[in-house]
């Protein structure tokens, strides 16, 4: 892959960070205000986007509470953060399988956590900024390796969206250049 272009698709995860359980907003956020907060992390990241009418969606088929006073919690904030990158690798019926295995193990915001860690862990390796992953616990149980197993699907998706974004900017810019990759 030649430089220039290596060098965007490492740019959309450059820097990559999600704000943890404890810096989500305390107070309850609008519907708009929740699309743009969650927006607003992924924004470098093609196909990983989340509208109004998506997190209706989810509350009309109960994968998240239902707002309180139309404002949406933390710990919806935090499920959202997570259906917004999984929903391109499995199915809302799996993502809500996956909550209720959390729920048993878990609070909402030890899974968020760790979610995070997982995400910015696997975006680091995927992307080529960091030449290893870090392991799993040996003993590591079934909702580790689940969540593992999808982060890193859903990640490989974000870097071929972003490679594909990129090759088409890098071919607008100099007709040809990709041609000298075949």
């Amino acid at each position: 892959m030649k430089q220039e272009l290596k060098r965007r698709v490492m740019a959309c995860a450059a820097g990559f960070a999600l704000p943890r359980y404890a810096d989500l907003p305390q107070v309850g956020l609008y519907l708009d205000q929740t699309v743009q907060f969650v927006n607003g992390y992924f924004r470098s990241f093609p196909g990983v986007e989340l509208t109004p009418s998506m997190v209706s969606n989810y509350v009309k088929k109960g994968v998240i509470a239902h707002p309180i006073k139309k404002k949406y919690s933390r710990e919806q904030l935090a499920n959202l953060m997570y259906i917004v990158v999984t929903k391109t690798v499995l199915s809302l019926e799996n993502i809500d399988t996956l909550f209720k295995m959390q729920r048993e193990h878990c609070s909402a915001a030890q899974a968020y956590d760790y979610f995070c860690n997982e995400l910015e862990n696997c975006l680091l390796y995927v992307f080529g900024a960091s030449p290893i992953i870090q392991d799993l616990a040996s003993d590591a149980d079934d909702e580790k390796q689940l969540l593992r197993s999808t982060i890193l699907s859903a990640v490989n998706k974000m870097y071929l969206d972003c490679f594909f974004a990129a090759s088409r900017q890098e071919e607008a810019l100099w007709p040809g250049i990709l041609s000298d990759l075949v």
